[in-house]
C-alpha cells in the first residue's frame, strides 16, 4: 500500500519554490529546474551558506572568478554554481520559506497554548 505524499508549498517565487513534506520530514527546494531534497537542518545550513556570501563584493569585483559562487553544503547532495543574480533570487526565495517556517511554528505554539 502506497501512502500519497502531499507536499505543501512554504513559500514561492518566480525563481522557484520550497515545499515542505510532513510525511518524511523534508523541505524541497525546487531552483533553477532542479530540485534539492534537504532535513530541515540541511535547509538551515543551505541558507545561513547562501546568507554568508557577500553579494555587494562580488558586483564590485571586475575579476572573472567573482563572476558565479559554488555552494555545497553538508546534507545537501547538490552542488549550486550561481551567478550573481542567481544568488540573489535564491537567498530571497530561502529568505522568505525561513520566513514562513518561523511564523507557522509560531502560530502552532500560540493555537496549541491557547487550547491547553
Amino acid at each position: 500500500m502506497q501512502i500519497a505524499t502531499e507536499l505543501l508549498e512554504i513559500y514561492a517565487t518566480n525563481a522557484g519554490a520550497v515545499y515542505q513534506c510532513d510525511h518524511r520530514n523534508r523541505v524541497l527546494v525546487h531552483f533553477a529546474g532542479e530540485i534539492a531534497v534537504l532535513k530541515v537542518d540541511a535547509f538551515l545550513r543551505l541558507k545561513h551558506a547562501i546568507d554568508s556570501i557577500d553579494l555587494e563584493a562580488m558586483a564590485a569585483n571586475t575579476e572573472r572568478s567573482s563572476d558565479f559562487e559554488i555552494v555545497t553544503v553538508c546534507g545537501c547532495e547538490r552542488c549550486y554554481v550561481l551567478t550573481l543574480m542567481e544568488l540573489y533570487a535564491l537567498r530571497e526565495l530561502l529568505a522568505g520559506a525561513r520566513f514562513s517556517m518561523e511564523l507557522n511554528s509560531m502560530l502552532y505554539q500560540c493555537l496549541h497554548l491557547q487550547a491547553a
